[in-house]
């Protein structure tokens, strides 16, 4: 089982494309374990499942994930888990890989980077290696979304290198502070793809270099208007006042504001958080919903989306879902798709326009998130 899960999600990932290097302190490591990563490709999935060897993981994943691969493997001791609830089953399951003296893996940003730099990463990850009471491993890859950025379907020949950390070893997982231990994973964790593709001189030519990215960056910093960045090439172009930015083969942004994604990204968020402060603030978007019934989404029909003040709202065939502000810290989502649970299901909204709508509706939750953490 663990030569099909390198043939799987190991090797295909590193043969030709990502040249994958680090990940020595795992021959010195005696599981059970705790390992946590960051996770901006699946290319990290091979690239743990092939610094283990021989020993064989138990991922924690989505089911929208699940659902997706082979039926076969699931018995590799994946860890099936909705994004962003409490599943106090999954702990009950970790327990039991641990009790066998195997490792388990955790990415806790829950979902792929943005922009090359990590996501959220909320203190209940810290709360439950205190709680499992075994050592802790980090596993930070730098790398790994510049070989496969969430926004594109391709992937780039990039050199992956992983920094692996005994972060919190057996005698001190009883003795630290939970708060030590996540101030340890986020430093751990720290990163940032297009600084480290800078600093090591990590040339891509690709014809397509950007495009998609306009789902990313969605607002043009020249004149503000949403939704109109189009790609073409290395190109990024404002379809209302022209403004034009190309990247370079290092990843330098040439002829605009920004000179950087995450800049630009950044900023993004800043202007959500802007308007996320006006008392009419509402962002309302039209997709077409999917529940997810086995292995296959099944279409529920015509869905308006909205986000105020209270969080977000979604109706569709006669049903509604609410979430209040809040509730999600972050959003699972892509160029074209939201992924929302609830209690009894997990449902996908496909945007039906404006390119980039699903990104600033997850900005919106984080800023929204961020305003409530910050008033208490």
């Amino acid at each position: 089982m663990i030569g099909a899960a390198i043939a799987f999600y190991g090797k295909p990932k590193f043969a030709k494309k990502a040249k994958l290097s680090g990940g020595e302190v795992f021959k010195y490591l005696k599981p059970p374990y705790i390992i946590v990563a960051n996770h901006a490709s699946f290319a990290d999935v091979g690239g743990i499942i092939m610094s283990l060897y021989p020993t064989c993981a138990s991922f924690v994943i989505s089911v929208t994930q699940m659902m997706q691969w082979p039926s076969g493997i699931k018995y590799m001791g994946m860890l099936p888990k909705k994004q962003f609830t409490v599943d106090t089953s999954l702990v009950r399951d970790i327990k039991y890989v641990l009790s066998k003296g195997r490792p388990v893996v955790i990415y806790p940003e829950g979902k792929l980077s943005v922009v090359g730099t990590p996501n959220i990463i909320k203190p209940a990850i810290a709360k439950l290696v205190k709680l499992l009471k075994v050592p802790l491993v980090t596993v930070r890859f730098n790398g790994n979304y510049l070989y496969s950025p969430r926004w594109t379907k391709l992937t780039r020949k990039v050199p992956v290198r992983m920094d692996v950390k005994l972060a919190v070893s057996q005698e001190e997982v009883d003795t630290i502070t939970a708060a030590e231990i996540y101030n340890r994973i986020v430093a751990n964790l720290a990163c940032d793809d297009y600084s480290y593709q800078k600093e090591n001189g990590i040339e891509i030519d690709d014809p397509q270099l950007v495009e998609g990215l306009e789902g990313i960056l969605y607002k043009c910093p020249e004149c503000g208007e949403e939704f109109a960045m189009t790609a073409h090439g290395n190109e990024l172009k404002c379809s209302k006042c022209g403004m034009t930015v190309c990247q370079n083969k290092l990843g330098e942004l040439e002829g605009g504001k920004f000179n950087k994604v995450t800049d630009w990204y950044n900023w993004q968020a800043k202007c959500v958080a802007d308007e996320l402060s006006s008392d009419d603030y509402l962002l309302e978007e039209q997709f077409r919903a999917e529940k997810l019934v086995g292995k296959k989404y099944v279409d529920m029909g015509a869905a308006t989306l909205t986000h105020d003040k209270g969080g977000i709202t979604v109706c569709f065939g006669g049903n509604s879902v609410h979430y209040k502000a809040g509730a999600l810290y972050t959003l699972s989502f892509n160029n074209d798709y939201v992924y929302l649970p609830t209690s009894e299901a997990v449902y996908r909204f496909r945007r039906l326009a404006d390119l980039g709508c699903t990104t600033k509706l997850n900005l919106a939750v984080e800023q929204q998130t961020l305003l409530i953490e910050q008033s208490k």
